[in-house]
């Protein structure tokens, strides 16, 4: 075995087991027997923590982490602070390990910077299982939360003091994740303005089903309890929680299961395709040439790519919470479009009430994406100019390669079928690539073939038979070289890379507006849960309940809130003016009903028939979360064996085919000759 084999093996081994002690270390609890060393161990987490943090690339990572921990993890600064320290350590050393591993496998430098970047993209799917991880673990203690709640309520007959005993007993029984939420809730029911900290709550809480949970409970205290057919609604509403949150679970768990190990094995090739080259070169010698050409070059890129695009919808399908909705920070578009470039964007921009200006508008709005049409266009000239720019780039970088081939690369005779070269004859190649190069440099680029014999004659004092062998053979080169240049179909090429570019933006917006629709739906069904609580409430009116929405809601906040703004002049209005701005249907059925208990109906007959709709809705839901998991399954399958398929095909059977076929074909015109 070689060296640089059992080195790499032994640097993966030993990057896998401390991988293993820095994770057993972050899971490790404190106990009452070890105060002392758990003491210690925090003391030094804290002082690498301020250590690390005064590094400028490993403070971004550790921040990075921090603020995932800080939602999912409601902890003490001191152990926010050792797990972001343990995770940050792991990824550093999985990836200096990994470096080495892939450089001493590979030895290609523009490979190797290819995998750092790629690695950059594990790392955040690293720090992601671990969030996903602890996500799941709380949705876990959360139904248990929720059974001891609805335990304590039939004692206490009371939301405060069974959230307190509640609280007490999750402490005792050492479920300190949920624990913090549920002490956090407790915190919100006990406030003087329990209202205004109930929002805050909302702003930082780790997922919806707490958020839910906290509104139910405020509900609950605030208005008291109802009962229909005898049971209470407080009750109904928790079991209904707790089933959504079983349902959650069970897809999450079924989901990671379907997708394991995906991602691992969708970079393999990045590993491979190296070593891969250099084991058919040297074995199939007519291999070399195949993959030192512009054919081989660009099947390797497509290879890559591949890869590189499979890892992101693996990494894609194994997420579950969708992406922050909302204004943020001046983006890069803004940014360039206030530099200047709304010189261009506002010529292109459709303009008027047109149909095209409509459809976009519609797109965003479904999409629910944080831009505007002068921002969508923005990024669309981006695109469209890199993806341009880099297919120039990638052309003339083939061009430059090409040359750097025909002149330094030795060329195996035509007609060669053998399987590999011995040194003597590997060497007696370079020196004819040497002589060649000198000759092709020493004359002019269109010399004819008699005007190339005649140097190598007169010059060289070649005679005739040798002259003539070589002359053909530098000729053969030189109209490579001719023929090496930017040509007008490469321009097509990248002029459709541009409009492939220009029109990404569009095709992301209509996928997220797909992906939108699952997430409204589970939206509507916790303003059903909502209105289910107050419609049975003597002193609820609409408007309080368009408020509590308006608190709850993430893709309708803001028509919510412009009806809002707008229901004191006229009801009926806002409410229509609110169906205009959303088009969603089931959130459209909700309005309707809200205008029925606006005309003296009352919250109670306009939602008579809620309860059979949530039901079905919920099957629906189930029904429909089967059929995502069954459809992410078969995808992640195709996907994640996409870049393992790539690299035979792609990178071993076709370049064998077609080097195999041209070698043949020499041989036969060499026989053809005799």
């Amino acid at each position: 075995m070689k060296v640089h084999i059992i080195i790499a093996m032994v640097c993966l081994i030993a990057s896998l087991v401390m991988a293993a002690i820095a994770i057993m270390v972050s899971r490790k609890q404190k106990s009452g027997k070890k105060l002392n060393a758990g003491k210690k161990r925090n003391l030094f987490f804290a002082a690498l923590y301020t250590r690390l943090i005064s590094l400028p690339v490993i403070k971004s990572l550790i921040f990075s982490i921090r603020k995932r921990l800080e939602i999912y993890a409601q902890s003490d600064e001191m152990t926010v602070r050792k797990k972001s320290v343990v995770i940050a350590l792991t990824i550093i050393v999985l990836y200096f390990g990994l470096t080495l591993l892939f450089w001493l496998v590979t030895k290609d430098y523009l490979m190797l910077l290819l995998f750092i970047a790629v690695l950059s993209f594990l790392g955040d799917t690293a720090i992601d299982a671990f969030i996903a991880e602890l996500c799941n673990k709380l949705l876990k203690q959360q139904v248990l939360y929720l059974e001891i709640l609805r335990h304590k309520y039939y004692e206490q007959k009371s939301v405060e003091d069974a959230n307190y005993e509640a609280c007490n007993l999750l402490n005792q029984k050492g479920y300190f994740e949920i624990y913090a939420q549920a002490e956090r809730i407790n915190d919100i029911l006990t406030a003087p303005d329990a209202e205004s900290e109930l929002q805050k709550y909302y702003d930082t809480a780790p997922n919806k089903y707490l958020r839910m949970l906290a509104g139910v409970l405020y509900i609950t205290k605030e208005y008291g309890d109802t009962k229909i057919n005898g049971e209470s609604v407080f009750i109904r509403c928790i079991s209904y929680l707790g089933s959504e949150i079983k349902s959650e679970i069970f897809k999450r768990d079924k989901l990671k299961y379907a997708l394991r190990s995906l991602n691992i094995i969708s970079v393999i090739p990045l590993f491979a395709i190296k070593p891969l080259r250099m084991w058919a070169s040297d074995n199939f010698v007519p291999l070399r040439n195949f993959y030192s050409s512009t054919s081989g070059i660009i099947l390797g890129i497509v290879t890559v790519l591949i890869t590189a695009v499979s890892y992101m919808i693996i990494r894609k399908l194994n997420s579950y919470e969708s992406s922050a909705i909302g204004p943020g920070k001046k983006t890069v578009e803004q940014k360039l479009y206030d530099a200047g470039l709304y010189v261009v964007v506002d010529r292109l921009i459709p303009r008027g009430f047109t149909v095209k200006r409509n459809k976009l508008a519609e797109l965003i709005k479904s999409s629910m994406a944080p831009l505007n049409l002068f921002t969508l266009y923005t990024r669309r000239i981006i695109l469209g100019l890199s993806a341009f720019l880099l297919g120039i780039a990638l052309f003339i970088g083939l061009n430059i390669y090409t040359r750097h081939t025909i002149l330094y690369e030795p060329q195996m005779p035509q007609g060669f079928l053998g399987g590999r070269l011995s040194e003597q004859e590997l060497e007696k190649l370079r020196k004819i690539t040497d002589f060649d190069r000198e000759i092709i440099l020493a004359i002019d680029n269109k010399a004819s073939f008699e005007e190339i014999k005649g140097y190598l004659t007169g010059e060289l004092k070649l005679d005739n038979a040798e002259a003539d062998i070589s002359a053909k053979r530098i000729q053969e080169k030189m109209i490579k070289l001719s023929s090496n240049r930017f040509w007008w179909w490469q321009l097509l090429l990248c002029l459709s890379f541009f409009w492939a570019g220009y029109q990404s933006p569009i095709a992301h917006l209509k996928f997220m507006a797909k992906v939108r629709q699952i997430d409204m739906e589970e939206e509507v069904a916790q303003f059903h849960t909502i209105i289910l609580m107050m419609m049975h409430m003597n002193r609820v009116h609409v408007e309080e309940v368009l408020e509590w929405m308006e608190a709850f809601s993430v893709y309708f906040r803001e028509p919510l809130q412009k009806c809002l703004s707008n229901f004191s002049s006229d009801p009926y209005e806002a409410l229509e003016e609110l169906k205009l701005d959303v088009t969603f249907p089931p959130f459209v059925r909700i309005v309707e009903n809200l205008q029925l208990a606006c005309e003296e109906l009352g919250m109670a007959r306009a939602f008579e028939d809620l309860e059979n709709e949530m039901t079905y809705n919920r099957e629906a839901r189930k029904e429909n979360n089967e059929r995502i998991v069954e459809r992410r399954k078969n995808l992640g399958n195709i996907i994640g064996f996409l870049p393992i398929y790539a690299l035979i095909i792609l990178y071993l059977v076709i370049p064998m085919i077609v080097s195999g076929m041209d070698s043949i074909s020499a041989f036969y015109r060499q026989l053809s000759q005799i």
